[in-house]
């Protein structure tokens, strides 16, 4: 362990505690979030000295920033936080006699949110050896595994000790007597261990003032009230479906942080790098609903603006450009198609144009791949995301999808552009979400569920090339277990420095060529999935938009099919989410899957052993099934229909 011994500080306020305060950062592998360096500069005016416990591989520019905020640094071994740390900081402090108090703390929490020196001023007159911020009297919450949501040990919330506690036998006995493992739940523990040995413990916020026994997770609002200048990072963390079982509400307790004056960005910053984005789009509340009225842009601030249109389908062509007449402010209009003669009639259609905010036109011939607009927009539009030119880049396109009905690919249409490009009124609040949170880096209309099963199936067969990709691209944002959080029709508004780690790997168009041939498999389909975690890399988080009738209709349905998905069975969703994926893929519901789901209920040990003779049995009906289709392909044929052709 180094240890880099800083500068200190003498306190000049007589009769204060003098404290020496160790805070550890749990990840600093690219960059130390902007939310730590607010907390370390609020507690410097509490502390005589704040050491701080870092990954000994942070890259040098991480510590410089860290260095102006602390009096010392201590490297710590191992990507992963180990509370043992903590031990080895105090250990490593020469004249720690000099000090009343110790506080052991890190990056597990967000703020300060209130005073600060209110709490550690009433806490100054707690004869307890060692008092803690919030008690826990309920235990751990949950774990989901299978949905990726299992606890990591993180920094504790606030454990200070007294200088009887950490001068006494009992500090140095803990550590001796601790297993070397660490654990989530260590900083209960050493709290019941000084409790164990007779020492008083006591608590700023104790649990029996509030109506939980955890109400740092179940009632953080009312912890706010009562004026705990710290919310832990914890409540961000859960399943989604386990904080809807108690009505945790995390859009509310972010507005709740935005009415006590903290910088809430800050916040988005930190959850869009380490929560899966989904998850944290369902846990925030991330949907808007936007008004047709423009009620919030600031017109004397615009945005420069390049939109991107991918056109294959000169048919919708029209209704694309009148959408993006909607658009509040002067933009570049660059349009791309695979074929010459309909880029003429594009150019003619463009230069009959009456747009007074269009203020350029660039129509671009790029060549025919399987990228189509994904490939157009990486490839053949690479000069205009960089460069820094532009603030937004609207991407948009007109193509025909050919295996929908004529009722769906109206629909998609509709509900992409709409959600988009609705009104003048609405484009502009829509932008001014933008102007609002500069840490918002996308936003596109929500999953479309309405003549597509996409929810639930979202990967697809992609999620492999999806891991290896962010990991090819130094992408180390969570990728969500069931459906990512992303722009599925390829419709979107975003800032391009949002796409940073996809914009760094310099594609070709051949890298979109034919599946057999392809280094990346599917890669349009791919990179859809991951521009929001390509910007969740850079700390963005994203959003998506409807308008009022969107609204209306999307809920209605999503609520009558969820209505029927949990007909059959019984207790909160949370339970009958972790039943259903439990049994597994249910397939066609044949025999091979129904024997398979109930094996993995009842016997999940007998089902590791017999699991590979049922994805052996399945495998074999789907080869069965494609077989008999390709016969019937080939019957048509020569009988002179074409495939898939009614008669």
């Amino acid at each position: 362990m180094d240890v880099d011994a800083g500068t200190g500080r003498d306190t000049d306020a007589a009769g204060e505690s003098r404290r020496l305060v160790v805070y550890a950062v749990s990840r600093a592998d690219r960059r130390i979030d902007d939310f730590v360096l607010h907390a370390l500069a609020a507690l410097r005016d509490h502390a005589d000295r704040i050491v701080a416990v870092v990954p000994a591989d942070a890259p040098d520019a991480e510590m410089a920033r860290l260095r102006g905020v602390v009096d010392g640094i201590v490297g710590r071994s191992g990507r992963s936080f180990d509370p043992a740390s903590y031990r080895l900081a105090v250990d490593a402090e020469a004249g720690l006699d000099r000090y009343d108090e110790v506080i052991l703390t890190g990056d597990s929490w967000f703020g300060p949110v209130s005073d600060l020196g209110a709490v550690l001023g009433r806490m100054d007159g707690d004869p307890a050896v060692v008092w803690a911020m919030i008690e826990n009297a309920g235990g751990p919450p949950e774990t989901f595994s299978d949905a990726g949501f299992t606890r990591e040990v993180l920094p504790w919330a606030w454990t200070a000790l007294r200088r009887e506690a950490f001068a006494s036998g009992r500090w140095r006995r803990y550590w001796e007597d601790r297993g070397r493992a660490a654990s989530p739940d260590e900083e209960v523990a050493f709290l019941r261990h000084f409790a164990r040995t007779g020492a008083a413990v006591s608590y700023a916020f104790p649990a029996a003032q509030f109506p939980s026994t955890d109400p740092a997770l179940f009632t953080p609002s009312l912890l706010l009230d009562a004026g705990c200048p710290v919310l832990p990072r914890t409540v961000f963390l859960q399943y989604p479906p386990y904080l809807d079982r108690f009505a945790v509400i995390g859009r509310e307790l972010i507005r709740h942080l935005d009415d006590l004056g903290f910088p809430c960005a800050l916040v988005w910053q930190n959850l869009a790098r380490t929560v899966q984005p989904k998850a944290l789009y369902a846990i925030g509340g991330m949907v808007e609903v936007l008004p047709d009225v423009d009620t919030a842009y600031d017109h004397s601030a615009p945005f420069r603006i390049a939109a991107i249109a991918h056109v294959s389908d000169l048919d919708g062509v029209q209704d694309l450009l009148a959408r993006l007449g909607n658009l509040p402010s002067p933009y570049n209009l660059f349009v791309t198609t695979n074929d010459g003669k309909r880029a003429e009639k594009l150019q003619r259609i463009l230069e009959r144009r009456d747009d007074p905010n269009l203020a350029a036109v660039d129509v671009r011939v790029t060549p025919a791949n399987r990228g189509r607009d994904m490939s157009d927009f990486f490839v053949g539009c690479r000069d205009v995301l960089l460069g820094g030119r532009y603030d937004l880049i609207v991407k948009v396109h007109s193509r025909r999808t050919r295996d929908k009905t004529v009722n769906v690919r109206r629909y998609f249409r509709r509900y992409q552009y709409d959600n988009l490009l609705h009104s003048r009124g609405y484009v502009a609040n829509l932008l001014a979400l933008f102007q609002r949170e500069p840490g918002l880096g996308m936003v596109f209309p929500p999953m479309m569920h309405i003549g597509y099963a996409t929810m639930g199936h979202a990967w697809g067969s992609l999620r492999d090339a999806a891991e290896t990709l962010a990991r090819g691209l130094g992408i180390r944002v969570p990728l969500d277990a069931v459906s990512p959080l992303a722009p599925f029709g390829g419709m979107w508004i975003g800032r391009p420095e949002a796409l940073g780690p996809l914009l760094e790997k310099r594609w070709m168009f051949r890298d979109y060529g034919k599946r057999t041939g392809q280094v990346y498999r599917d890669l349009a389909r791919v990179q859809e999935r991951l521009v929001v975690y390509a910007g969740a890399e850079l700390g963005y988080h994203a959003r998506t938009v409807l308008t009022r009738e969107h609204a209306s209709i999307s809920h209605t349905i999503l609520e009558s099919k969820i209505d029927n998905l949990f007909s059959t069975t019984r207790g909160w969703p949370v339970e009958q989410i972790a039943l259903m994926q439990r049994a597994g893929d249910a397939g066609h519901l044949g025999v091979v899957a129904l024997a398979r789901m109930y094996i993995r209920v009842n016997h999940p040990r007998l089902s590791k052993l017999t699991m590979p003779v049922f994805e052996l049995a399945l495998r074999a009906v789907v080869i069965l099934k494609h077989l008999r289709r390709g016969v019937r392909t080939m019957t048509s044929v020569l009988r002179g229909h074409a495939p898939g052709e009614r008669r």
